[in-house]
């Protein structure tokens, strides 16, 4: 049955508008300021910042966990805090590891409760334009690099990779793992890889996301996740957090200061289902599924879409 969330203040690209949006099958059918017109039941949401599902990042799922650690760990550490999607990175050393161990964590993800997508993490040194050829075909969103030294990244042919993205820009992400100090200080690593990708136009999310809080718009743009997640918007799932206004400082046009950290949404809707009310946490077995980018870098800046086009 249809029905209107009414006056509810909606967090989009990290400003808050106010509106009503008209609910059918689960999805978003219709936004506007008001729908007054329409005789659909109506709930009001004056009281609340809605936000999309959080989508948030997990490196440890790949281990053998038990089902109650599992559920422990979902429920406690993305359940709880809104996150309604799971970006869950697969370690493999080459590319001939890739398929077993995207369906090693495929089965593993069977009883998730929200959706995922799979994204990859290697050594730098296995980076090659015929793993990255591999990735697009997997349609991976993320690969992540680990990098010992800084020296090392002279060492790949970023040339060839570059001629080997094609359509499919899947962002690289530098994960520094030095364990000694270098001539290289924190500023002038990140000052090499932002050289060494702009000039071979690679595309890149600079910083290595923590598992902790959700990604942010930026990254969910560069990845492809958005708009499918991460989004209110028309035809989108229903998935969204609501948090009580006493929690969060804001005001209408601008960007809410929410310390997600510490923050606990009120409710959140997965998929058009309660995933948590109030205290109350709902772990539901295998409803969640499998999601697949389209194309990563579609709704980045102009400035990065300018990059892209020239690029082809």
């Amino acid at each position: 049955m249809p029905y209107i969330l009414e006056k509810a203040n909606v967090l989009k690209n990290n400003k808050v508008i106010t509106c009503s949006i008209l609910i059918k099958n689960h999805r978003v059918d219709y936004m506007k300021e008001n729908l007054k017109r329409l005789s659909y039941m109506k709930t009001n949401l004056s009281q609340y910042l809605l936000t999309p599902g959080h989508v948030m990042i997990n490196y440890s799922f790949t281990k053998e966990y038990s089902f109650q650690s599992f559920k422990k760990e979902m429920t406690e550490n993305y359940l709880r805090k809104g996150c309604t999607t799971l970006l869950v990175i697969s370690d493999v050393k080459n590319e001939h590891e890739i398929a077993q161990s995207l369906n090693s964590t495929k089965h593993f993800l069977l009883n998730s409760p929200i959706d995922y997508y799979l994204g990859i993490r290697i050594p730098l040194e296995s980076l090659t334009p015929s793993f990255l050829v591999a990735c697009r075909r997997k349609k991976i969103p993320v690969i992540i690099v680990t990098i010992n030294k800084v020296e090392d990244l002279f060492n790949v042919p970023w040339g060839w990779i570059r001629e080997s993205y094609h359509s499919y820009r899947i962002p690289i992400i530098p994960d520094w793992k030095m364990k000694e100090k270098t001539v290289f200080n924190s500023n002038r690593k990140e000052l090499i890889w932002k050289e060494i990708t702009d000039d071979n136009r690679i595309p890149t999310i600079p910083l290595c996301p923590t598992a902790d809080v959700p990604l942010s718009i930026d990254f969910l743009k560069k990845s492809g996740i958005y708009p499918d997640k991460g989004d209110i918007r028309v035809g989108g799932e229903l998935d969204y957090n609501l948090y009580e206004h006493d929690s969060i400082s804001y005001s209408v046009d601008e960007k809410p200061t929410l310390d997600y950290h510490n923050l606990i949404p009120t409710i959140t809707m997965h998929k058009g289902n309660f995933t948590k009310v109030g205290t109350k946490v709902y772990f539901r077995s295998g409803f969640g599924n499998e999601c697949k980018v389209k194309k990563p870098g579609y709704f980045v800046s102009s400035y990065d879409h300018e990059v892209l086009v020239n690029e082809r």
